[in-house]
């Protein structure tokens, strides 16, 4: 077996891990049928010997593909890129079609097509109805898809945990930049007095401590996107040489005469309203206009409720994939209950219950009956007698509400380091956090391991 095609058998394995008894069928990128599941071939090959190697419209035409990319040989007209619209139509009629597209090192390397019988479908649950209903991002999908492959600046809004990064991040693939690099620069971390030196960089010798040249981001984003994430922390003193640099696309780093002319499409992401932003004063007026070529406003995840079955699933995923193992399932029930929660953490909230639920179930199924107790104690407490909003929350007083998310956290953080007898790195890991942020909670919450938990 090639390595492309094994590559392609162990992304195939991933996708699938979790999923149902349906036909499963992968086509690569030269529009051949590569590999059938035993389902597929009773479902749509009955009688045919050959099918790995036969071109995917003459496999599949009038069966689960309409043939309306070519005549005779599987070819796109007009398209250069694999899999266009006629590919991944997802057919409802005989059969049900779930598509796939399979990435290596942010490339395009197979479509996987997911096959059942309509006759064979059972009536819906509840999760499957949010699925169908549509929801924010399939709103959105269509704009983003416009506006990826423009170079408009963009400005991301939303509270924190709403998905800010994930969202600029899926712009970046769906754009002609798309193989290159997508960096994202924190200013909430970064000291104040730092930020010019992060952006820009800086050589050997340019100031004390500097003892080696350092590439800032906006030379390691060349070519590709550069995220500034919590943007209402960027120095006024660093705004105006931003805004040089958007419009000149010169780069100088800290100690250098030489100039870097790059290409770097800017989006920007911010927590804060735009109009609180301007009102404080925390951005220049020019440079806001700058970075709003286009805003996109994301709600919180209580206000888009139908999203959080999607969600669970796709957490489930991500941690079966970093354990190598299967994840245990959801009950509906729990489902429901999760769905009920009004997540003032929004979708970060949200990941760290799935995760938790995932780690210190021993069973399969993580029921309402069984779910860990840090969980139980969030999703059954007293619901609030109104509605979860900026202006509800502001009212029950901010510090309450960060005192009691950093409650949550700190008892989660003790459970989970508990369970791996204090070993940092398996804890870090678990919590799907770099150690060096799981140390620096400990020290925040007064966590010591070597005291608490026995080596």
């Amino acid at each position: 077996m090639s390595t492309k095609q094994d590559a392609l058998y162990r992304l195939l394995s991933s996708h699938i891990a979790d999923s149902t008894n349906s036909a499963f069928l992968l086509i690569g990128t030269d529009y051949r049928i590569q590999w059938v599941s035993d389902a597929a071939r009773k479902l749509l090959f009955k009688n045919v010997p050959e099918i790995e190697g036969m071109a995917c419209a003459r496999g599949l035409r009038g069966k689960v593909c309409s043939a309306e990319c070519i005549e005779d040989i599987a070819l796109v007209k007009g398209d250069t890129t694999p899999f266009g619209a006629a590919c991944l139509k997802e057919v409802q009629g005989e059969f049900n079609i779930r598509n796939s597209l399979l990435d290596s090192g942010g490339k395009t390397v197979g479509l996987l097509k997911q096959i059942s019988s309509s006759e064979e479908s059972a009536p819906p649950s509840r999760q499957d109805q949010f699925e169908s209903r549509g929801s924010w991002h399939s709103t959105l999908a269509p704009t983003l898809a416009r506006i990826a492959e423009t170079t408009i600046p963009i400005l991301l809004v939303g509270e924190t945990g709403t998905g800010k990064e994930v969202l600029a991040q899926r712009i970046h693939e769906l754009s002609p930049r798309r193989n290159n690099p997508f960096v994202v620069l924190d200013l909430s971390v970064v000291p104040e007095s730092l930020v010019d030196d992060a952006l820009f960089g800086h050589t050997r010798g340019a100031f004390t401590g500097a003892t080696s040249d350092y590439t800032g981001k906006l030379l390691q984003a060349d070519g590709g996107t550069l995220l500034l994430d919590e943007l209402e922390n960027i120095p006024l003193s660093v705004q105006a040489k931003l805004l040089r640099f958007l419009e000149t696309g010169i780069v100088e780093r800290i100690g250098q005469t030489k100039k870097h002319a790059i290409d770097v499409r800017i989006l920007a992401a911010t927590n804060v309203s735009p109009e609180d932003l301007l009102s404080s004063g925390r951005l220049r007026e020019d440079l806001f206009y700058r970075l709003r070529g286009m805003t996109i406003l994301l709600p919180p995840l209580r206000d888009r409720q139908e999203e959080i079955p999607l969600l669970i699933h796709t957490f489930r995923g991500n941690w079966s994939a970093r354990h190598r193992r299967k994840a245990p399932d959801f009950s509906p029930d729990l489902v429901e209950r999760f769905c009920d929660y009004p997540y003032p953490g929004n979708i970060r909230e949200l990941k760290h219950l799935v995760d938790l639920c995932l780690s210190l179930t021993i069973d399969q199924t993580v029921t309402v009956d069984n779910i860990p107790d840090p969980v139980k104690e969030i999703l059954f407490k007293k619901e609030p007698d109104r509605p979860f909003t900026n202006e509800t929350i502001g009212s029950r007083g901010s510090k309450n509400v960060e005192e009691a998310i950093a409650a949550v956290e700190k008892d989660m953080i003790q459970r989970v380091l508990l369970q791996h007898r204090g070993r940092v790195s398996d804890a870090a890991h678990s919590l799907s956090m770099s150690r060096i942020t799981l140390w620096r909670k400990m020290k925040k919450y007064n966590l010591d391991r070597r005291k608490t938990f026995p080596s």
